[in-house]
């Protein structure tokens, strides 16, 4: 009974050793090896406050990481293309990104 008790102990510990050594081994390396490319974004933007919620939502972003963005609103929402297009230009006086808006019915 202690012969098996102590098995059971000795592997318990070895696979915590192992797991510790290969944690540290993955930490040392960097998580990304190449530059992320930029990626095409498409922002809907519809009323009831989604419109603020979205435009909030990309004031955190990684502006260059996101990018050209394409914002689609109703033909009736006249409000949420005129906010995405100060947001957009608020922007561009900072970098020089793509952004299209799309009125559809």
């Amino acid at each position: 009974m202690a012969s098996i008790l102590g098995s059971i102990v000795i592997i318990t510990i070895s696979f915590i050793v192992i797991r510790v050594l290969y944690v540290i081994y993955r930490s040392s390396k960097p998580i990304r090896t190449s530059v992320p490319k930029p990626v095409s974004t498409l922002i809907i933007l519809g009323s009831g406050g989604h419109t603020a919620e979205m435009l909030n939502l990309l004031s955190v972003l990684q502006k260059d990481m996101f990018t050209p963005r394409f914002y689609i609103a109703a033909a009736t929402d006249n409000m949420s293309l005129q906010k995405a297009r100060l947001l957009e230009n608020s922007l561009f006086d900072k970098v020089n990104f793509t952004s299209i808006f799309i009125s559809c019915l």
